[in-house]
């Protein structure tokens, strides 16, 4: 019985920062050898060695742990985003930055480019995209916000619509493989920021003729006719 009571005890115990690297490369190890997709609870704890009261005590069922692993990873990510939403550069500049940095996260961690190779079901997808919506909420959101309060994002959609909107494009073009750097900031220059209504769109065909036009009859007046 004071065996059972000490093992409880134990359990309810946190980790440690090094026992959660540890565990948290366990985990990652779990996923390499299975995929995101198809990696079990029983996985993680002949990786990890954590007996199974002890995991679900401290991340609950299989998603959740799932959950924290990927802010986990994702945790510096969440801060450099931070510091380019905070940046002394022009809002459009910091949007710009901040949606690159974002989508080009499959380049930066090899495994989740795996992931995005193998193909992801519904429900992995979902797990993905909570992970991306929690780490937006802590930076793109706020930044996307601010800029509506102040008229910077002059797009008209309702905030939520436009919030959602963004995070889908994220999350697809994440899927991109890209060659450099700037290849991703075209791709969100041409297809992105002109939504958010950041910055003037390029006049079209008719509007440059119309300006050419009144240029010319200003500086060549239509002569009076005599009367």
């Amino acid at each position: 019985m004071e065996a059972m009571q000490r093992q409880d005890t134990d359990d309810a115990i946190e980790f440690s920062h090094a026992e959660s690297v540890r565990f948290f490369a366990a985990v990652q190890a779990a996923i390499d050898e299975k995929g995101l997709q198809d990696v079990t609870q029983d996985d993680i704890i002949r990786h990890s060695g954590v007996p199974r009261t002890t995991l679900y005590r401290r991340y609950g069922g299989r998603d959740a742990l799932l959950a924290k692993f990927l802010r986990y990873r994702f945790a510096d990510d969440i801060a450099a985003c931070g510091q380019l939403a905070t940046s002394p550069a022009p809002f459009a500049e910091r949007m710009e930055n901040l949606i690159v940095y974002s989508i080009m996260a499959a380049h930066r961690h090899g495994w989740l480019q795996r992931e995005l190779d193998r193909g992801l079901s519904t429900a992995t997808i979902e797990l993905l995209a909570s992970a991306m919506q929690n780490a937006s909420s802590q930076t793109l959101v706020p930044l996307l916000a601010r800029a509506r309060a102040e008229g910077l994002c002059r797009c008209p959609a309702p905030f939520d619509e436009l919030q959602r909107w963004l995070l889908v494009q994220i999350f697809e073009l994440s899927h991109r493989r890209y060659d450099t750097d700037e290849e991703a900031h075209r791709i969100v220059r041409t297809y992105v920021l002109p939504v958010l209504a950041l910055a003037p769109t390029r006049p079209s065909i008719e509007e440059k003729i119309d300006v050419l036009y009144h240029h010319l009859m200003a500086a060549f007046p239509p002569s009076k006719s005599p009367d």
